[in-house]
């Protein structure tokens, strides 16, 4: 369960990018799950970035995965909202709200497969849309 429970601190500084545009930066970012009952694993995601280029400079999801056969499938839900990066946007956007839902499908022991539906309301890099959805899958392959 080294990878389920668990509790992480990051640190983070960039420097600036005249290529990019993107000014010097950093922030801190906090992950934290705990699989309880062989079945339920909550988390929350949190972050903060003082300028660098990020797209959001304040950002917390929230969430549950929820395992009918422990080690195999997992079914999740999540929601994050975000406050748009002025360094990087400017002023006046609204802020960002996600909700998601996702299927991982656990192939083999090796290979994982999830698609994945969010809503993306008021999206920082569309602020013309006061809604978009977007659907995704990942492949995962771990030795």
């Amino acid at each position: 369960r080294l990878m389920l429970d668990n509790i992480h601190v990051t640190f983070w500084h960039v420097g600036e990018r005249e290529e990019a545009g993107t000014s010097s930066g950093w922030g801190v970012n906090l992950s934290a799950s705990w699989f309880f009952r062989d079945r339920w694993l909550p988390f929350l995601r949190a972050g903060w970035a003082k300028e660098g280029g990020s797209l959001l400079d304040r950002s917390v999801s929230a969430g549950i995965g929820y395992q009918a056969v422990p080690g195999r499938d997992l079914l999740g839900a999540a929601v994050n909202w975000g406050r748009p990066n002025k360094d990087t946007f400017g002023p006046g956007l609204d802020d960002q709200w996600t909700l998601e839902i996702f299927y991982r499908w656990q192939v083999l022991r090796e290979i994982a497969v999830t698609p994945s539906v969010q809503l993306l309301i008021d999206p920082a890099l569309n602020p013309d849309e006061s809604a978009v959805w977007v659907f995704g899958i990942r492949l995962r392959y771990a030795l």
